[in-house]
């Protein structure tokens, strides 16, 4: 497990990866009935949750600091727990949601912890 503090700080390459992970959580989930397994969550949400990242990495700047919302925050996280508890989905699209210097794996990780140990909302 990764450590993390009181602020989340995502790079350019990791806002690109978990962009590529919520979409695989879609594919993945691929039907109205499995996708209710994330909880309250559609297909819609979360791809709107991909699409809001990729127009927060519009900015093209190199480091993201807590610029998401309580709200989004558990998209994230039913995504990276349903998505690997149920499927493994990281493992199986490993080569597709790692872009640049990000290893997703950790990324996971950082977001996951992050979100259990400050967003317990």
């Amino acid at each position: 497990m990764v450590d993390t503090v009181g602020d989340l700080t995502l790079t350019h390459d990791e806002m690109a990866s978990l962009r590529s992970y919520l979409i695989a959580t879609v594919f993945e989930f691929s039907d109205s009935i499995e996708i209710s397994i994330l909880g309250m969550f559609g297909a819609n949400e979360i791809l709107s949750m991909a699409n809001k990242v990729y127009s927060l990495m519009m900015g093209n700047k190199k480091e993201y600091t807590n610029i998401f919302s309580n709200d989004d925050y558990k998209i994230i996280n039913s995504c990276i727990f349903h998505g690997e508890m149920a499927l493994g989905i990281y493992s199986i699209y490993k080569k597709y949601i790692d872009y640049g210097t990000c290893d997703f794996g950790i990324t996971k990780d950082k977001i996951y912890n992050y979100i259990l140990e400050y967003r317990k909302k």
